[in-house]
């Protein structure tokens, strides 16, 4: 409870935190901004807020300032909706650069300026151009120099807005950096954290782990980035496309509106009866003059009026009655007869009955055009002709591209808001729990082995509190880790229980064989002793660092017992007898070897790929091979012998040595020392010898703790013969 509060006041601290600061930056961008206007300088400087906010706060505060200022602005000056797109996209690119820290460094200082040009002079300048077009006269004199040297209006006017727009970005930058640096040292904030946890904060070092980890196809993270990107554009292009097709029909329709009254202006002023006169008299005719004058000064009215025009339809074609002259090669002369056009032919047998005739969109040697006709009626409703009037259509692209611009602007910048919204919040509700609970689980396999509360632990710490189906999944998690740490620790318990009665039953087999021989009974103890030693020296060398681990000193200590098990087949009397034996019974002894590996191998049949076995056996069959190639039962040298079995060579050797038997008393510890040191390299290998010898303390203490052992039990096992 105490981590979900400290992650509730955390947040609560960093979204004030993220409020102020978006606060600021906006009245650090209006104050920019105005200050240029008031000085009238050719700059903007109007992004120095949306940077700042963007490199303290992240991306969230950042496209907040961005949007916000131009919609401020745009209640003013509608055009800044249309260029908050610019604002938005820097905002995204100044919270990047912050986070790989693009700011601290000269040279990726000046990359972010070039890329805060490239947004607001280059793609600002072919915004502007796609929504206004570009008017020298009011242009700026980089724009003037460079069109004067032979660019077209666009480039000029583009490289003109680049250059400047450097300059603007570069002094913004500046500007933003002494702000951060003051920030900093007045404040002591570096960054603030607007986050929005479903779980205990995660420290940022997991968020790099979180986000660095890789998936075996795509994250999930992609798929929902993917999948928001595709249904926005969807639906942007259906809703752009039913909004063009409303648009383009409103702007024909408009059109055929202002057609349609000129049509019916142009109707008033003909008499229909005389329209014989009007074509074989002309302008020879003070009447037809009025009404033609009448007509040409319509169609200067209106810029987008190319023709207006009377007619009188026949089978040949168009019988010209009025034209109005506008300085327009076309013009017609009354009687003209000008053949139908390919797109009138629909309408011919309309047109000869004297109907309505829809407005038709033509596209011909005339050019671009929509052409409405008005049928002109005697007193007896008879069409004598048609008043008409072509509107140029050209215009109407130049609506339309100006219209898709400012679609494709507000959805751009509307796109890349929403998708910083969407995928800040998928981060902190989907991404960072199920990564989190991921992690987890993975460590957990890791922990259980040495704290086997210590996964599960993890597991709970998260505290993911997201109120949907992954707080389902992580409770669900927390219960079958708890269970599995149970469970495993069930069974560690029950596997140390097993170890343990293995290693008692092989000591206890192992006494069993040599307390036959009444001075040997220790020499299973002190062996596998002398054998750690050795094991925990070669750990120390490079060399044996990947060999000597802890499972294979484990293996070794505890199979150590076995090595002289095949002396179970070796009569009592050959193992008590005093003084040297014969060639026949030292050969007989020698066999103990063979014995021990057969006994070994048959157990190992019944176990299959037990280490545990194949080291006792390597022990027990090759532990009196000696380095030279001299020993028996097979006469093995150098490596070819097993390392474990060299081991125990040593061991053995030493043990015999110092401990009484029933042939020999027990040698000092120098003595035995020598013999050890003088056999380094013909029966010990001397890697091993150099080992044991280095370990002296050590085994000094084993083999005097040995031999005191020794003497207390002679001197029980003789008080006890003399009671009896």
């Amino acid at each position: 409870m105490d981590a979900y509060n400290k992650t509730v006041k955390k947040q609560k601290s960093g979204l004030l935190e993220a409020f102020l600061l978006v606060l600021a930056g906006l009245v650090i961008n209006l104050l920019f901004s105005n200050l240029t206007k008031i000085l009238e300088l050719p700059l903007y400087i109007d992004n120095v807020g949306i940077i700042l906010t963007s490199i303290l706060g992240g991306y969230i505060p950042g496209v907040a300032v961005g949007y916000i200022t131009n919609a401020i602005n745009g209640i003013s000056d509608s055009s800044s909706y249309y260029y908050g797109t610019l604002s938005v996209i820097n905002a995204v690119i100044a919270a990047y650069g912050a986070r790989r820290g693009w700011f601290k460094k000269f040279p990726t200082i000046i990359l972010s300026i070039g890329l805060f040009a490239f947004v607001g002079g280059a793609l600002g300048s072919v915004l502007t151009w796609m929504l206004y077009g570009f008017d020298l006269e009011s242009a700026k004199d980089f724009a003037v120099y460079f069109h004067d040297k032979g660019l077209s209006d666009f480039w000029a006017q583009f490289c003109s807005d680049v250059i400047y727009d450097i300059i603007d970005k570069a002094i913004t930058v500046i500007i933003v950096l002494v702000f951060v640096y003051l920030i900093k040292v007045l404040f002591k904030i570096k960054r603030i954290d607007f986050n929005f946890w479903h779980q205990n904060v995660l420290s940022d070092e997991e968020i790099k782990i979180i986000k660095k980890s890789k998936t075996s196809n795509m994250s999930l993270r992609s798929k929902i980035l993917i999948l928001l990107a595709v249904v926005m554009i969807v639906i942007a292009l259906v809703t752009a496309g039913i909004s063009f097709l409303i648009f383009r029909e409103k702007l024909i329709e408009d059109n055929e509106d202002m057609g349609t009254g000129i049509t019916n202006i142009t109707a008033e002023l003909i008499d229909t009866t005389r329209i014989e006169e009007y074509i074989h008299k002309g302008t020879k005719d003070p009447e037809y003059n009025e009404i033609k004058e009448v007509m040409e000064r319509i169609a200067r009215s209106h810029g987008d009026i190319k023709y207006v025009y009377v007619v009188r339809m026949t089978p040949s074609g168009y019988e010209a009655i009025f034209d109005a002259d506008i300085g327009d090669e076309n013009y017609w002369h009354p009687g003209q007869l000008i053949p139908f056009q390919e797109h009138f032919k629909p309408y011919i047998a309309q047109a000869l009955r004297g109907e309505d005739i829809p407005a038709i969109i033509m596209d011909d040697e005339f050019g671009w055009l929509l052409s409405i006709f008005k049928p002109v009626k005697d007193a007896n409703g008879v069409t004598v002709c048609y008043s008409c009037v072509d509107i140029h259509m050209s215009h109407l692209q130049a609506d339309e591209n100006n219209f898709l611009a400012k679609v494709i602007a507000l959805f751009v910048g509307f796109f890349v808001m929403v998708l910083a919204v969407f995928l800040w919040l998928t981060d902190y509700c989907v991404i960072y729990p199920i990564n989190a609970l991921a992690m987890a689980a993975k460590d957990m396999a890791f922990h259980v082995s040495g704290s086997e509360r210590e996964g599960a632990d993890n597991i709970r710490r998260l505290g993911i509190r997201t109120g949907d189906e992954i707080e389902t999944l992580y409770k669900a998690l927390v219960r079958t880790s708890e269970e599995i740490v149970h469970n495993i620790a069930d069974i560690e318990e029950q596997k140390d229980t097993i170890n343990k009665m293995q290693n008692a039953l092989i000591t206890v087999l192992a006494n069993m064989v040599e307390n036959r021989d009444k001075y040997t009974g220790n020499h299973v103890k002190n062996t596998a002793a002398y054998a750690k030693i050795i094991l925990e020296e070669l750990r120390k060398d490079p060399k044996y660092k990947d060999i000597i681990t802890e499972d294979y000193e484990y293996t070794i200590i505890n199979s150590a017992p076995l090595h002289d098990v095949g002396k179970i087949q070796i009569p009592d009397s050959l193992l008590n007898k005093n003084g040297r034996l014969t060639d026949e019974e030292f050969k007989k002894m020698q066999s103990h070897t063979l014995a021990g590996q057969n006994i070994i191998d048959e157990a190992a049949t019944m176990v299959k790929d037990s280490a545990y076995l194949n080291e006792a056996r390597n022990l027990a069959a090759y532990h009196h091979e000696k380095w030279n190639g001299t020993g028996y039962p097979y006469g093995l040298k150098g490596e070819e012998i097993p390392l474990s079995a060299r081991i125990m060579a040593v061991a053995d050797v030493f043990d015999a040595l110092v401990s009484k038997r029933s042939y020999k008393p027990g040698f000092p510890i120098e003595k035995a020392f020598d013999i050890i040191r003088d056999g380094a390299g013909t029966h010990f290998d001397p890697e091993i010898a150099k080992a044991f010898l280095n370990a002296e303390k050590e085994v000094r203490r084993v083999a005097k703790e040995n031999q005191e052992k020794d003497e207390a039990d002679e001197a029980a096992a003789e008080a006890a013969k003399d009671n009896k």
